[in-house]
């Protein structure tokens, strides 16, 4: 009989409260690891590699820039390493992130490549002429349209019918698609459409088998692959060598606080990982993922009062729990529209019933509505 992967999660958090884990696999795992002699903590360069971004023939770096900090000088610091591709948004850090991308890639604009994620109406052009102004620049290499849980309006023609707008305006090259909700199949609604030149979807490494179909797929058609919101920390080398493991996967999208962050994130992205401590990176993967949210958006399409269920658990799990940043979090939170946050939850725990991470969800809303009330 197949095991489910909820089933599994389950299975492997019993044996890590008995204790058997600890004993029969990352004891021997650990044993092994020091025998593998295809363990590099980072090349002789500590530069960062370069792969090309799909049918765009951008060479982008495998580590790249997603700019929620506002620190001008470790985005500096990051081109001076080599990190090629950022991607920010006028909605971040209050307008301040944009700003210090501006700053930052003043005198270096014509080896950068920059994405731009739309968070406004299709109809206007004035925030993307807004945008473009900030950054120094006449135009963006992609950008990205932010939808989630909702495939159909990936695949509204109005979508198609801005970005061409803009395009012939000369403030575009490329088009693409962020999404943290109903990721596969907004990302399947992308492909079929072709129009889509990049995804860019939340990607954590437990959920790798999910993602095996969109892979083949985009290989097929040749569009890149931006993975984000992977949940790796630069303490984390060996989930970030495994994630770009997958050669599909283009680059990993990560906001850098510190230089150290710039210089653990590329070493991490250079470290030849032997299969035994691949295996184990996975497998932990698996394991540390029970009762974390992967932001697939189930929750959010199972809820009776259409509450944005991810979105207020994204917050928490994330942006607080995580990212350690109250600040972004309470700013995300007042994103979401008053008829959709977590003062309307009734506690019914339809979200939980699907999640297939057995995330406690209702542990979430209910402090996200203390905290943010």
């Amino acid at each position: 009989m197949k095991t489910t992967r909820r089933q599994f999660l389950k299975e492997s958090a019993k044996l890590i409260a008995s204790g058997i884990v600890g004993a029969t696999l990352l004891d021997k795992i650990t044993q092994a690891d020091q025998k593998d002699k295809d363990i590099n903590l980072a090349s002789k360069r500590g530069r960062v590699k370069l792969r090309q971004l799909g049918r765009t023939g951008m060479k982008v770096s495998v580590i790249s820039v997603g700019t929620a900090s506002t620190n001008e000088n470790v985005i500096r610091y990051a081109i001076r390493r080599g990190i090629n591709f950022i991607h920010t948004s006028i909605g971040y850090s209050g307008g301040r992130s944009i700003r210090a991308v501006g700053r930052a890639i003043k005198g270096h604009r014509k080896k950068l490549f920059l994405g731009l994620k739309v968070t406004w109406s299709w109809d206007s052009d004035d925030a993307l002429n807004r945008a473009l102004k900030i950054l120094g620049t006449d135009y963006v290499d992609i950008l990205f349209f932010n939808i989630h849980n909702n495939p159909d309006r990936v695949a509204s023609p109005k979508a198609k019918a801005a970005f061409d707008r803009w395009k012939k305006q000369g403030k575009v090259k490329f088009m693409g698609l962020t999404t943290h909700g109903g990721m596969i199949e907004c990302m399947n609604s992308a492909l079929q459409t072709d129009w889509y030149d990049c995804l860019m979807p939340t990607y954590r490494l437990e959920s790798r088998e999910d993602y095996l179909e969109i892979f083949e797929k985009c290989k097929k058609q040749k569009v890149g692959f931006v993975a984000m919101k992977t949940g790796i920390s630069p303490d984390d080398p060996d989930k970030t060598a495994a994630i770009l493991k997958d050669k599909q996967i283009t680059t990993i999208c990560r906001t850098m606080r510190s230089m150290n962050d710039v210089k653990q994130y590329i070493a991490a992205s250079n470290r030849r990982v032997g299969q035994v401590r691949l295996k184990r990176t996975n497998e932990l993967a698996k394991l540390s993922a029970l009762g974390r949210c992967a932001m697939c958006g189930a929750c959010t399409m199972s809820c009776p009062n259409d509450l944005a269920v991810n979105d207020i658990v994204r917050c928490i799990d994330y942006y607080v729990d995580t990212m350690k940043d109250i600040n972004i979090a309470r700013e995300n939170y007042a994103d979401i529209p008053s008829s959709q946050n977590a003062q309307m939850c009734e506690n019914c725990g339809q979200c939980e019933s699907v999640c297939p991470n057995d995330v406690p969800i209702r542990h979430y809303i209910s402090r996200a509505g203390r905290m943010f009330a």
